[in-house]
């Protein structure tokens, strides 16, 4: 299972705004040179996270993006699920998805179970929990985790 593109910039540049102070714009083509996207794929990016209402747009000369929640409230199965379209490992699992051997799938249960699992996982972390990883990364002494 791969993760597209856009969830994994997207994942980037929420985290470079969540490394600023509360409040502070940030603009994209600054967040795009540093992160090593392109402008234009940014600003795709936000227009799907928009509605999520965790952007806070400021046009014009001194504008830019800032957080409008805290890190910690930010949750990544939201966001990912906005991304990606949908956190389900397989297209039989989808709401209105009819497949002719349900009742025979010897697999179904392990993807139902698959999906939950990751589900939950996401849903247990947060943009700060994100960020947090990356101030103390596997490259480091200190020892890290992630809340399973």
């Amino acid at each position: 299972m791969q993760f597209s593109t856009r969830t994994r910039y997207g994942l980037r540049f929420l985290v470079r705004l969540a490394k600023e102070p509360a409040g502070k714009l940030v603009q994209l083509p600054q967040i795009a040179n540093e992160e090593q996207i392109s402008c234009g794929y940014l600003e795709q990016i936000v227009r799907a996270l928009k509605p999520l209402g965790i952007l806070r747009a400021v046009r014009g000369v001194g504008g830019g993006y800032a957080l409008s929640k805290k890190a910690q409230e930010i949750l990544l199965d939201e966001v990912i699920a906005r991304l990606e379209g949908s956190l389900k490992p397989v297209a039989c699992l989808e709401e209105g998805r009819d497949c002719v051997r349900e009742s025979v799938c010897s697999t179904k249960v392990f993807w139902q179970v698959l999906a939950e699992h990751l589900r939950n996982f996401l849903h247990g972390q947060t943009l700060q929990s994100l960020v947090d990883l990356k101030k103390h990364s596997p490259s480091s002494d200190s020892v890290w985790t992630i809340k399973i």
